[in-house]
């Protein structure tokens, strides 16, 4: 093709006809600078079929991390109402006639009451796409939005539980000394690492319980209550986020389809 154009340039030239070199030579440019820009037009359509690769693949994982997100909010949730409703049984105990509680019922109560949980999350992908700049490959603002507004509120989680859980262990360490605690763990021990019989470390870590007087019971219920409202309002800020991980992955999967 080249000589072909060539041959052309030179016949026009040894014939003299500048005039109509001209116009070949200007056709000719014309035509490099059409080869020139459907190539730019085949690279730049290449690119955004490998960007709409890599935009489904990030939100396939940012998708599915949302979703082991809401798997571990459920199980938070439900943790929270079994502590919920053991220091709420047990701040009604303090404030009743023990002789009529089981108490085995109680100290099983106690080893709900006490523990705390830390939502853990994932956000590595999102991190990762973040952390290179490749949110812009989501071309939907909305869902953009959505997705950043989510692992906002993912972090905010974070640090409210941090306050909160930081304050119930505060609360816990001021009940601790009412209680024969060693007792009360050696019952939940395997018979091989058990220092006393169950029954004796039971009424030992019982005792403990009912022996206290007005004012103990009142300093523990204090702390029972407060430590109730640090964990309402861990569940609060997690159903904030569940809430938002369900829209998101909902936004998602309707993104996805309409992409296909």
């Amino acid at each position: 093709m080249i000589k072909f154009f060539r041959k052309i340039r030179q016949q026009l030239l040894t014939e003299n006809k500048l005039s109509k070199y001209l116009i070949y030579a200007i056709g000719e440019v014309i035509l490099v600078v059409i080869g020139i820009l459907i190539a730019l037009q085949l690279n730049n359509l290449n690119d955004i079929k490998k960007n709409k690769g890599y935009e489904k693949e990030y939100l396939v994982r940012i998708q599915l991390d949302i979703k082991q997100d809401l798997a571990e909010l459920e199980r938070l949730f439900q943790g929270d109402t079994v502590k919920l409703d053991a220091y709420t049984f047990l701040g009604r105990y303090l404030h009743s006639d023990s002789i009529h509680t089981d108490p085995t019922l109680i100290v099983s109560k106690l080893g709900y009451a006490f523990g705390i949980q830390w939502f853990e999350g994932k956000n590595i992908v999102f991190d990762d796409m973040k952390s290179s700049g490749k949110t812009g490959l989501i071309t939907s603002d909305s869902l953009r939005n959505s997705i950043q507004y989510y692992y906002r509120l993912f972090d905010e989680v974070i640090k409210e539980e941090s306050v909160h859980n930081n304050s119930i262990i505060k609360y816990s360490d001021n009940i601790y000394p009412f209680f024969e605690t060693g007792s009360g763990s050696d019952l939940g021990m395997p018979e091989r690492w058990k220092e006393n019989s169950n029954e004796k470390s039971f009424y030992k870590f019982y005792n403990s319980l009912i022996n206290l007087d007005e004012d103990q019971k009142q300093i523990i219920s204090n702390n029972f209550g407060l430590t109730k409202a640090n964990i309402l309002l861990n569940h609060k800020v997690r159903l904030l986020l569940y809430q938002e991980g369900l829209k998101t992955t909902k936004a998602i999967d309707a993104y996805l389809k309409q992409e296909k």
